[in-house]
């Protein structure tokens, strides 16, 4: 995960993202620790990141792995005591919107944070 948010904090500006990027980071820390976790179970199996800036200035983390098993609906906020479970709920708090989608050879999670605000629900 080290690896993942340090790309995202060095690429992040060269792709004309002009946001503050903790919390960009932070997602994208979120999404490939979710897929490392719940993605495939082979152990060589490639983890794809893309960042993508639009036009509107907001940003698209993606993250693909070999898994199969859709994400599960979304949790309720974890106990304070719970050492897992808040991955998804914090890119949610962070102002993203997730989607997923699966294809044959994998699936994609994607979050979109727009620049400055939150995505309307």
């Amino acid at each position: 995960m080290r690896e993942a948010r340090a790309t995202a904090r060095r690429l992040l500006p060269r792709l004309g993202y002009r946001g503050e990027l903790d919390a960009p980071v932070l997602i994208v820390s979120e999404l490939v620790t979710n897929a490392v976790e719940h993605g495939s179970s082979l152990e060589d199996t490639a983890l794809l990141l893309r960042l993508s800036v639009h036009p509107c200035g907001g940003l698209s983390v993606e993250v693909t792995d070999g898994g199969t098993t859709p994400p599960g609906p979304p949790a309720p906020p974890p106990c304070p005591e719970a050492e897992s479970g808040r991955g998804l709920f914090l890119v949610h708090a962070l102002g993203a919107r997730t989607t997923w989608e699966q294809a044959a050879t994998g699936k994609t999670m994607r979050a979109f944070l727009p620049l400055g605000g939150t995505v309307p629900r």
